[in-house]
C-alpha cells in the first residue's frame, strides 16, 4: 500500500475495525488481569497500520490476508509482552507436558486428566489451574508456522512482504510442517481435536465451543491450553 494520506488511512482502519474487534474478542480468553479486550483491540489497530506501510498491492495476495496476518500478531505479541507465569508456574507446566508425554508413550495412548494429576499427586482442579496458564504462555495461531532451518523463529510476515525473503518458503518447507501438524491435532482426543478444529477452523469463540460441547468456558481453555501444549511439543519434537 506504500505511503497513505491520513485520509485513507482513517477509511482503511474504519473498513478493517469490525475484523480487529473479532479477533481481539477470539483472543480475549484467560487474560491476565493487567490485561482487557480494549488493550488487544488497540494493539491490532497498530498491526493493520504497520500492515497497510508494509503492503505491496503487486505482491500476489490481497491486503485483507496481509492484514490479517499482522493483526493477529500483534494481539498475540500484546498478550506476550504481559506475560505474567512466574519461573515456577512455567516450569511447573513443563513437568505437567512431560508427565502427559511419559504416559502416552508407555500406554501408546493419550494419557488421562485423572492419570496425570495421580502421577504429579495434585488435584484435577490444581492440574485445570496449570493447563489454563498453557493457553497464554503458548499463544500461537496454527499459520504461527515460521522456523528457519536452525530452528529459530521466523516472520511469516516479512517473508510475504519481502520478495527475497518469499525463497525461504521452500527451504521451510511448509508443506510438510502443516502436514505434521494436521497428524498431530488428529491424534488428540476428541474433545481437544473439537476444541482446535472449531476455535482455528470453525472460527468460534471459547463461549461460543462451551455452548456446543456443553461445557464451561473455562473447561475450553483448560482443553485448548492441553492441546497446544501437546501441538507444541510434536512440532518440537520435529525441529529436532
Amino acid at each position: 500500500m506504500g505511503k497513505v494520506n491520513a485520509y485513507q488511512k482513517e477509511k482503511t482502519v474504519e473498513q478493517f475495525l469490525p475484523r480487529v474487534k473479532y479477533y481481539a474478542s477470539r483472543y480475549a480468553f484467560c487474560l491476565p488481569p493487567e490485561l482487557g479486550i480494549e488493550d488487544l483491540v488497540s494493539a491490532g489497530v497498530v498491526g493493520l497500520l504497520e500492515a497497510m506501510e508494509r503492503y505491496n498491492p503487486s505482491l500476489d495476495i490481497s491486503l485483507s490476508t496481509f492484514a490479517d496476518f499482522r493483526i493477529k500478531g500483534a494481539i498475540i505479541d500484546e498478550v506476550r509482552s504481559m506475560q505474567w507465569a512466574s519461573k515456577d508456574v512455567r516450569k511447573r507446566l513443563e513437568e505437567v507436558r512431560a508427565v502427559y508425554r511419559e504416559i502416552e508413550k508407555e500406554n501408546n495412548r493419550s494419557a488421562t486428566d485423572e492419570e496425570a494429576a495421580a502421577r504429579l499427586n495434585i488435584s484435577l482442579d490444581d492440574l485445570y489451574k496449570i493447563l489454563s496458564t498453557a493457553t497464554t504462555m503458548n499463544m500461537v495461531s496454527l499459520e504461527d508456522l515460521g522456523v528457519n532451518n536452525e530452528g529459530e523463529s521466523l516472520d511469516i510476515l516479512e517473508c510475504i512482504a519481502n520478495e527475497e525473503a518469499r525463497d525461504l518458503f521452500d527451504e521451510l518447507n511448509l508443506k510438510e510442517l502443516k502436514a505434521l501438524l494436521g497428524k498431530a491435532i488428529d491424534e488428540l482426543p476428541e474433545k481437544e481435536r473439537l476444541v482446535v478444529t472449531l476455535y482455528y477452523y470453525e472460527e468460534l469463540t471459547m463461549k461460543e465451543i462451551g455452548k456446543v460441547l456443553d461445557i464451561s468456558e473455562s473447561r475450553v481453555c483448560q482443553l485448548h491450553g492441553k492441546a497446544l501444549m501437546k501441538l507444541k511439543g510434536r512440532m518440537e519434537q520435529f525441529r529436532e
